[in-house]
């Protein structure tokens, strides 16, 4: 086998095992988030998780840096401020709506819902003058028909709850916020744009929680051993690890590959919060899923699935259909 086929693939599956990690820590990180919320208001969360989160990465940040400035690597200027502001607004705006969120949901929930960011990234491609096949749009109905499973209470009616609503559009904010990245990522350091997308988010949370009011003391009563290992966890593994990581994954793995290991992170976090859950309360919402909910989630799971395959299998099917019929 030629040697530069082998090195492909063998970056291949280093690449697919790193973003099958990205998935599995963001899928966890959804029990931390909701067991610090008892603790923490999501502005405070917020600040806190960026700013260790850049503290984690500062080591890796100057290093890189002097390498590229022993290479004599430019960057455009406009891309060093613009890449980090645009990045760090969408991701500020979807983690405080998936905080919020996780107030009054469950985390399993929240894990599936935020998975529909995968099937809104090429819908709002659209705008960007990218078409999509016809397997997007029939996801679309798959997804809806999924949440509805989601939020439906067979026996006590409609129980589509703020929180759903508000982790949704937190959703919708990721999708953005994954269409930034992927400009911007091709033009800047991968460091740096990880750091200051976080810098940027955790500026605005900071300001927010200063004009709210808060006090030393209330800042200090947010502190006991449960609160600081939860925000330890995201700061350091959800924030700092997981999103650098899946810059680098996704540098040796086709992007629909990338997408449908990345979607695993709605799995881990149902599994992970229903394992948790049973030895320890994290959160006052009821972790275990019902039937319904587990339907839902699968639905939604093969949305995202069917939202990532090659358009090319429908023309195929289709063109076999008229052959057939011409016969």
């Amino acid at each position: 086998m030629n040697e530069g086929v082998l090195k492909a693939k063998k970056e291949g599956i280093w690449g697919s095992l790193i973003l099958l990690l990205v998935a599995f820590l963001w899928g966890v990180s959804f029990v931390f988030q909701s067991n610090v919320t008892k603790y923490m208001d999501s502005y405070s969360i917020l600040y806190l998780r960026s700013f260790i989160g850049i503290i984690a990465l500062s080591p890796f940040l100057i290093f890189s840096l002097v390498k590229d400035k022993k290479n004599n690597i430019k960057r455009n200027k406009k891309d060093l401020i613009l890449g980090p502001i645009c990045c760090g607004i969408c991701l500020f705006l979807a983690s405080l709506f998936q905080q919020l969120g996780l107030e009054t949901t469950s985390a399993a929930k929240t894990g599936f819902i935020t998975s529909l960011y995968i099937i809104l990234v090429p819908i709002f491609a659209l705008f960007l003058k990218k078409k999509c096949g016809i397997n997007v749009y029939i996801s679309v109905g798959i997804a809806v028909i999924g949440l509805l499973f989601l939020s439906f209470d067979f026996k006590e009616g409609f129980n589509f709850t703020i929180g759903d609503l508000l982790v949704f559009i937190g959703a919708i904010f990721f999708a953005l916020q994954i269409l930034f990245v992927d400009y911007f990522s091709k033009r800047l350091n991968v460091y740096y744009l990880s750091s200051f997308q976080l810098l940027t988010q955790g500026v605005i949370a900071l300001v927010i929680s200063l004009i709210r009011g808060i006090t030393l003391t209330s800042f200090a009563s947010m502190f006991n051993v449960e609160s600081t290992i939860s925000i330890l966890f995201m700061g350091v593994v959800s924030s700092a690890i997981a999103y650098t990581l899946q810059m680098v994954g996704q540098k040796y793995v086709n992007p629909t590959v990338s997408s449908i290991i990345l979607s695993l992170e709605s799995v881990f976090s149902a599994i992970s919060a229903v394992i948790i859950y049973q030895f320890y309360a994290f959160s006052d919402v009821n972790q275990n899923m019902s039937v319904e909910e587990i339907i839902g989630s699968v639905i939604v799971f093969l949305a995202v699935i069917l939202s990532q395959l090659p358009p090319s299998l429908f023309k195929f099917k289709k063109k076999k259909v008229k052959q057939e019929e011409s016969k």
